[in-house]
């Protein structure tokens, strides 16, 4: 088995986050990889239309830069509050899709070769995040981790 080079946490700023991130830490630290702490962006959603789909807002792209310079420095807060390596990157994407589809293309796009999930033990097999875990658990080429939180 080769050691883990690449190492991802998808990170939505709540209080699991941390946990996860510093574990996750933990494993980049110990498998000299490089970690990637990413935060995916969405259009905002105007809930359910007609036939079961969704209806979402268009961002304009200034705004939607904004997002994302807003994400970062959440992300840099972060690591810099768990004490996270310095062999961080600290990304955004931006999805109108499903933020599963989104995690699964960074994972292809960047070599990723670990993503690291939480698991509250709730709900279903990966609770924290429900169906985008799920969906990330299902589609992603790589070695998925499931840190177990408890409350």
């Amino acid at each position: 088995m080769q050691p883990y080079k690449h190492i991802l946490v998808p990170v939505d700023f709540t209080r699991i986050s941390n946990t996860i991130v510093a574990r996750a830490n933990e494993l980049a630290n110990f498998y000299q990889a490089k970690l990637f702490l990413l935060n995916v962006l969405e259009d905002v959603s105007l809930g359910n239309v007609a036939f079961g789909g969704t209806a979402k807002l268009t961002m304009h792209p200034t705004m939607k830069q904004n997002q994302a310079d807003i994400a970062v420095e959440k992300l840099r807060k972060l690591a810099n509050n768990l004490g996270v390596s310095a062999n961080v990157a600290l990304e955004t994407t931006y999805t109108n899709g499903k933020p599963g589809e989104a995690i699964i293309q960074f994972v292809k796009d960047k070599g990723i070769d670990l993503v690291v999930v939480g698991n509250s033990g709730k709900k279903s097999v990966l609770g924290f995040m429900g169906s985008t875990a799920e969906a990330t658990l299902k589609g992603v080429p790589c070695d998925v981790m499931a840190i177990r939180i408890m409350d």
